[in-house]
C-alpha cells in the first residue's frame, strides 16, 4: 500500500527533529533522512557524495543497503552517455530533485541507465537530489527503490530539501572552523605528486607522495583510487573537449588536496595523468566562507580582510566605494557572529 498524507508528515517530523540535534559525523544528516524514510520510500539501497560547494564535485563517498551498478559504471552515464538526471541539471531546477519513473512518464527503458544498470538488480526506480542552496552543492544522493516514485513521493523529498541542505552546510561551516593538523604531517612541503590511472581507473605508475596521499582519503570501496578522483578522471576523459580537471579532495584528517586530472596523448586509452598537492589557503578559506553563508562579493571581501588589507585597499582592489566596503563588512560580521577584523580573523583558519 501506498503511502499517506500522515505517512509523510510523521517522517517529515523525525527528520527534521533529526537534523535539529547534534551529530557526530559529516554522514549524519543524509543517514538520518535515509533511515526515517526507508519504509515510505521502499528504499532498497543509497550512496551519495558530500560535495565541494564550489565545483560540486564529491570530497567523500558514502553507502548504505545495496545501491545499484557502481560508482564507476554510474560515471559512464553521467558524462560518457548522457543520462536523465544528471547532477549537473539537478542543481539547477527549482526542484533539485527527480526519478527516472516521472522524468521517463514510466517508460523506464527509455533510460539507458536504469535499463543496463538498475533493473538488472531487481531495482524498480531511482530518485536522485542535489542538496543545493545560493553558496553551492553541498551533497548528491541516489536512492534505488522497490516501487516507482510516485509524485506524491517526489514532493516529500523536495520539501525536507531546504532544512536538511541548511544543516549540511551548518555541518560544513563548522568543520571547516574547527583547527585541524596539516593534510599529511610532514607532506606539506613536497609539492605536487603524480599518478597515471588507465581507463578502468587502475594505477599504472605513481611515486611514493602520490601513493602515501591516497591512503590519506577514505573510500568505502575496495579500490585503488577514491572516489574523487574517479570523478575528476572521467571529466577529463569524457566531457572537457581535452581540458584539464580540477577539485578539492577531503583527506580523512579534515585536510585538502588539490586534484588535477590530465588525458595523455592516445585518447582512445583513456590514460589520465593526475597530479595530487596540499590545497592553496585561498580554495579553503573560499569552502569556509561558503560554509558560513557569505555572497560571492561578500567572500571577495572577507578574503582580503584575511590577507590584512585595509578598508581603502579592498574599496580600490574591488572598485567599490570604502561606504560600500564597509557596509560588506558590517554584513559579513552580522551572518559569521563576529564584532571585528581581529575576530574575523581569529575565527577562519588560514
Amino acid at each position: 500500500m501506498l503511502p499517506r498524507a500522515r505517512d509523510y508528515e510523521r517522517v517529515s517530523r523525525r527528520i527534521e527533529t533529526a537534523l535539529d540535534g547534534p551529530r557526530d559525523d559529516a554522514d549524519d544528516v543524509i543517514e538520518a533522512i535515509l533511515e526515517a524514510s526507508a519504509d515510505v520510500l521502499a528504499i532498497t539501497g543509497s550512496c551519495w557524495h558530500r560535495t565541494d560547494p564550489a565545483s560540486g564535485l564529491p570530497i567523500a563517498h558514502a553507502m548504505l543497503g545495496e545501491p545499484a551498478g557502481s560508482l564507476e559504471e554510474s560515471l559512464i552515464y553521467e558524462y560518457r552517455r548522457p543520462d536523465l538526471n544528471r547532477f549537473e541539471e539537478l542543481r539547477s531546477r527549482r526542484s533539485p530533485v527527480g526519478a527516472i519513473s516521472a522524468e521517463t512518464r514510466g517508460e523506464m527503458a527509455a533510460s539507458a541507465r536504469f535499463r543496463e544498470m538498475i533493473a538488472p538488480t531487481g531495482s524498480a526506480d531511482e530518485l536522485r537530489a542535489a542538496f543545493v542552496d545560493p553558496f553551492g552543492l553541498w551533497a548528491a544522493m541516489v536512492i534505488f527503490t522497490e516501487r516507482r516514485m510516485t509524485p506524491d513521493d517526489l514532493e516529500f523529498v523536495s520539501r525536507l530539501m531546504p532544512v536538511a541542505t541548511a544543516a549540511l552546510r551548518r555541518d560544513a561551516a563548522a568543520r571547516a572552523l574547527a583547527e585541524r593538523p596539516p593534510v599529511d604531517a610532514g607532506d606539506a612541503e613536497l609539492g605536487p605528486s603524480v599518478l597515471i590511472i588507465d581507463r578502468d581507473d587502475r594505477i599504472l605508475a605513481a611515486d611514493a607522495v602520490a601513493r602515501r596521499r591516497l591512503g590519506a582519503v577514505p573510500d568505502p570501496r575496495p579500490v585503488e583510487v577514491p572516489g574523487l578522483i574517479s570523478f575528476v578522471a572521467a571529466q577529463a576523459r569524457w566531457g572537457s573537449d581535452g581540458r584539464s580537471q580540477t577539485a578539492r579532495m577531503l583527506a580523512d584528517n579534515g585536510g585538502w588536496f588539490l586534484v588535477n586530472a590530465s588525458l595523455l596523448d592516445d585518447r582512445d586509452a583513456g590514460n589520465v595523468a593526475v597530479v595530487v598537492q596540499p590545497a592553496p589557503t585561498a580554495s579553503v578559506v573560499d569552502g569556509a566562507l561558503r560554509a558560513l553563508g557569505l555572497s560571492a562579493r561578500e567572500r571577495e571581501v572577507a578574503a582580503l580582510v584575511l590577507q590584512g588589507h585595509s578598508t581603502k585597499a579592498i574599496a580600490s582592489a574591488l572598485v567599490i566605494s570604502p561606504w560600500t566596503a564597509q557596509d560588506h563588512l558590517k554584513a559579513i560580521y552580522e551572518k559569521v557572529g563576529v564584532s571585528s577584523r581581529s575576530e574575523l580573523v581569529s575565527l577562519v583558519p588560514a
